[in-house]
């Protein structure tokens, strides 16, 4: 795969790809979609707890459905959303954290008609037209309330990750402009995907820039959420430097590029309560040259997925340029170790 441009500088990093249902926890859908939930517990169970990979977190996601459509939110599921948001997929852990907060709590339990829960359920254990529905009929109905909020994010979520991105933006935008904290810097953190996508980056970099203050426990956001939203800021403004966000930075404080850059990801290391992507500990401990921590990172994202493997490959690869300094020769035979490792050209400055 190609990852330098004609000029021989790191391709901007893409969109997150959602990630497909492992065959075994598939298995154990389908055993629960059949009516056999305790067959479908034995196998969710068996691959969650079989280490800490991607179909571990997507059977913990499914395993919290199952429980959340028979108790509702409370209970011993609460573990396995836990789980979830603690692991390393970039859809399954802010939903996971989000779900966990007190503000999606209040919204979903504020819906007079009952659907958003079952929606819930069904979209976690693999029925994402009953989901759909639910949600879509509770965001038309009770808009302006609570629950209306709780809708359009789970709508928005389950378009996104269903690959109708331009029908998402509508719940999306409706839930960040009406909602604060946590279901706002959600929505905002959705809908940056779906500008990334389109090719709007400096949008992106706005709704971004609006999710990383809103997640943020000081700004009455949640530390669960905040390390994912950090990571994918941190990916933007490091594949695209001469953005005006980064660019009024540079001017208005002095700073360097590589000072702007770092620092989401910076902030995402004081909110490790529940999550802590590998992503995290790669994007900021690269700066000061604390390669320890890069390689841990990149064992564990190897462990999750292959796909999460080659993300990390390329976020050292897009942030070389921003940590290279020919002055620090430790510095520089070690990101030399560090790209050989990898099997990455060097990139051009």
């Amino acid at each position: 795969m190609t990852l330098l441009d004609s000029s021989g500088r790191a391709l901007p990093l893409p969109p997150d790809p959602p990630s497909p249902v492992p065959d075994e926890v598939g298995r154990g859908l389908a055993a629960f979609r059949a009516g056999d939930a305790g067959r479908a517990r034995e196998l969710l169970a068996a691959a969650a707890d079989a280490g800490r990979t991607s179909a571990s977190g997507h059977a913990a996601m499914a395993l919290a459905g199952i429980g959340i459509g028979e108790d509702g939110l409370d209970g011993p599921h609460r573990a396995r959303l836990e789980q979830a948001a603690s692991g390393e997929d970039p859809w399954l852990g802010p939903l996971a954290a989000v779900l966990l907060t007190p503000d999606f709590r209040s919204g979903a339990s504020a819906d007079p008609d009952g659907r958003l829960l079952p929606g819930l359920a069904a979209w976690l254990t693999g029925d994402p037209d009953a989901a759909r529905d639910g949600f879509g009929r509770t965001f038309e109905a009770r808009k302006g309330t609570a629950a209306g909020d709780v809708a359009g994010l789970l709508l928005g979520a389950l378009l996104v990750q269903g690959g109708e991105p331009e029908a998402a933006l509508e719940p999306l935008r409706y839930t960040r402009k009406m909602s604060d904290g946590t279901l706002a810097a959600f929505a905002g953190h959705l809908e940056a995907h779906v500008l990334i996508g389109q090719g709007k980056k400096e949008r992106a970099s706005t709704a971004l820039s609006y999710a990383h203050r809103a997640s943020h426990p000081a700004g009455g956001g949640d530390a669960g959420l905040h390390p994912w939203v950090a990571v994918r800021f941190g990916e933007l403004l490091a594949s695209e430097p001469w953005m005006d966000i980064v660019y009024d930075q540079v001017e208005q404080s002095g700073v360097s590029e590589g000072s702007v850059i770092r620092e989401p990801f910076e902030s995402a290391q004081y909110q490790k309560e529940v999550s802590a992507p590998a992503l995290a500990d790669i994007g900021l401990f690269l700066f000061p040259a604390t390669f320890e921590p890069v390689h841990a990172g990149l064992d564990r994202l190897k462990e999750w997925s292959d796909e999460r493997y080659e993300r990390a490959r390329r976020l050292v690869l897009t942030l070389y340029t921003f940590v290279e300094d020919g002055r620090d020769a430790e510095r520089t035979r070690g990101l030399a170790e560090l790209l050989a490792k990898l099997d990455l050209p060097r990139p051009e400055y």
